[in-house]
């Protein structure tokens, strides 16, 4: 793809698999953000479930989307500073990053299907599907209780792909180090279920769960302030509808141990999308929770 100052030459292992019967092509994505490995490891494992015999169609995966950021650990590329998922389609002579998201616009480009896996970060875990019109099946079947309706971002390879006729969904699912094994297992489970209910795949999927819904508001509550943050809310109480203006976490100055800033829930009622641990560490501007706006709450798309 590219020849770096350290005279490595960057490349994308891309996988695909082949069915034995023609059909639609399917793209995956994992490690846009190489904060959020278990998109990666998503990816892999879904790839290593699938049998061509079974299949219909083409299945193409990305597992690093971002090998550096995934290497750094970090959600921006560290040699630009960019974010790739706010710069597709990029460009072939731009910067390490915008050369990156211009490849991977070639290997998304006449697709049928898109699937972009992420997760929470270094600290965060998150549950929940996005959900678009076009795709709307596919985030359905993946089996988050929680689906979230909204524009795509500016600039993400969501968005691209919408605009150019390719149906899509986003896995936000897990990170955090927290509940690893079951995550995983439901991705897994989630992306193989929607193969079966596009056809791609030989079976009879499993229907949505019965207590799905979409909302229609989701807000990041982001410290202004550096610290420990001590969350009030573990993993477990992922989806949990909280009173508002409950106290969902504190952020505590370590050295002195005054209370620096109260996160509080912001909505009547208020869904608790992504949260912490009792304690981790936290930088200004960080996602210290995700909330949505139960009063936004519905079965369907809205009109």
């Amino acid at each position: 793809m590219t020849t770096l100052g350290n005279g490595h030459h960057l490349s994308l292992a891309v996988h695909t698999i082949k069915g034995a019967r023609p059909g639609p092509r399917m793209v995956l994505f994992g490690g846009i953000h190489g904060d959020e490995p278990m998109g990666s490891e998503t990816v892999r494992r879904l790839v290593e479930s699938i049998d061509p015999e079974q299949l219909s169609g083409t299945v193409t995966a990305v597992p690093v989307a971002n090998p550096y950021s995934y290497e750094s650990g970090t959600r921006h590329t560290p040699q630009d500073g960019l974010n790739l998922n706010r710069i597709f389609p990029g460009d072939r002579r731009g910067s390490l990053t915008e050369q990156l998201a211009a490849v991977l616009i070639e290997i998304l480009d006449g697709a049928d299907h898109f699937i972009d896996f992420h997760s929470g970060g270094t600290h965060p875990t998150v549950e929940y599907a996005y959900i678009h019109r076009a795709g709307a099946e596919m985030s359905r079947a993946y089996g988050c209780t929680l689906l979230y309706h909204h524009e795509a971002y500016e600039g993400s390879a969501t968005g691209w792909a919408l605009e150019n006729g390719i149906a899509c969904m986003v896995s936000e699912l897990g990170g955090g180090g927290q509940r690893t094994g079951a995550y995983l297992d439901r991705g897994v489970a989630g992306g193989l279920n929607v193969l079966r209910t596009l056809g791609m795949l030989t079976g009879e999927p499993t229907p949505p769960p019965a207590d799905q819904y979409v909302v229609t508001t989701l807000s990041v509550l982001r410290p202004t302030v550096g610290g420990a943050l001590l969350s009030e809310f573990p993993t477990t109480s992922l989806l949990d509808e909280i009173d508002k203006d409950t106290v969902l976490g504190r952020v505590v100055d370590p050295h002195t141990f005054e209370t620096l800033e109260t996160i509080t829930a912001p909505y009547q009622p208020t869904v608790l999308v992504l949260t912490r641990e009792p304690f981790t560490r936290v930088w200004p501007g960080d996602y210290g929770f995700m909330v949505a706006d139960g009063a936004t709450r519905r079965q369907d798309l809205p009109s």
